[in-house]
C-alpha cells in the first residue's frame, strides 16, 4: 500500500513545478513585448527608460509597433478589425481626410534592426530628425524631456550602447551610430494603400492606456491555467486521502 503522505507530498511538488513552468513562461512573454529589458539595480536610467517606453507606446508604437519593426502585416493583424481601415473610411486618407484628421503613411520602416540607424551617423542627428519631424501627425509635440526619453528608449530596443547616465544635451553627442548619411535624411514615401491599416497613433495618444498587448493575454491565460491546475492536483490529494 502506498504511504498517503509520500503521495500528497509528490502531488505538491507536481504543483509546484506547474506554478514555476507558467510563471517562467508568463515573465518571458512580458520580455517579448516590452523591448527596453530589465535594468540592474539602481540604473541611473531606469525612470528615463520609463518614460521612454511610456512615450513610445503612445505616440510611437500604432506606426513602429511594439517591437519597432514598422508597420507590417503582422503588426497591423494585432488590432482590432475595425482600426485596421483608417485610410478606407477616409479620417487619413492623403488627399480627402477631415480637418482634424491626417495623412497616415501607407509605409513606415522599421526602427529596429541591425544597422537601421546608420545612416543617421550620430546622436545629435537622430535628435535633430527626431525631434523636427516626429511625430509624423504632430512634429515637434513632445516635451525635450520626451525626446530624450524615447530616443534612449529606441537605442536601448537596439542594444546601442549610450554611456550609463540618462540621454540629454550633455551626452547625446557621445552617441555614435554609424556612418554619416551621404544623402538627405530619408522621407517616407507614399505608396498605393495595402488593403488593412493599423490604428491611427492620435487614437493611442488620446487613450488613457492602449488595449491589451498581444502577448500580455497570453500570459494571463497561462497563470490561470496553472492556478486551474494546482486546484485539480489539490482536489486529486484530498480524494486519494480520504479513500486511503
Amino acid at each position: 500500500m502506498n504511504d498517503p503522505s509520500r503521495s500528497r507530498a509528490r502531488l505538491l511538488m507536481l504543483a509546484g513545478g506547474v506554478l514555476v513552468l507558467l510563471a517562467t513562461s508568463a515573465s518571458a512573454f512580458r520580455g517579448s513585448v516590452r523591448a527596453s529589458g530589465e535594468l540592474q539595480g539602481e540604473d541611473p536610467r531606469r525612470e528615463q527608460l520609463r518614460l521612454g517606453w511610456e512615450t513610445y507606446r503612445f505616440w510611437c508604437s500604432s506606426c513602429h509597433a511594439y517591437s519597432g519593426e514598422g508597420l507590417t502585416p503582422a503588426w497591423i493583424s494585432t488590432w482590432a478589425p475595425d482600426d485596421q481601415n483608417c485610410w478606407q473610411s477616409k479620417c487619413h486618407h492623403e488627399v480627402i481626410h477631415p480637418d482634424d484628421g491626417f495623412f497616415l503613411p501607407y509605409i513606415v520602416p522599421a526602427i529596429v534592426g541591425q544597422g537601421v540607424l546608420n545612416h543617421f551617423g550620430d546622436g545629435p542627428t537622430l535628435y535633430g530628425y527626431v525631434s523636427t519631424l516626429m511625430p509624423f501627425q504632430e512634429p515637434g509635440a513632445l516635451s525635450q524631456e520626451q525626446y530624450y526619453a524615447v530616443l534612449a528608449q529606441v537605442l536601448m530596443m537596439n542594444r546601442i550602447d549610450y554611456g550609463t547616465e540618462p540621454l540629454g544635451p550633455e551626452t547625446i553627442g557621445a552617441v555614435v551610430l554609424g556612418s554619416a548619411p551621404a544623402s538627405p535624411l530619408p522621407i517616407l514615401p507614399t505608396v498605393e494603400a495595402p488593403e488593412v491599416h493599423s490604428m491611427p497613433p492620435e487614437a493611442a495618444a488620446s487613450t488613457p492606456a492602449p488595449g491589451p498587448r498581444p502577448a500580455a493575454w497570453t500570459a494571463g491565460l497561462l497563470i490561470s491555467l496553472g492556478l486551474a491546475a494546482v486546484a485539480s492536483v489539490a482536489v486529486a490529494v484530498e480524494s486519494r486521502s480520504s479513500r486511503e
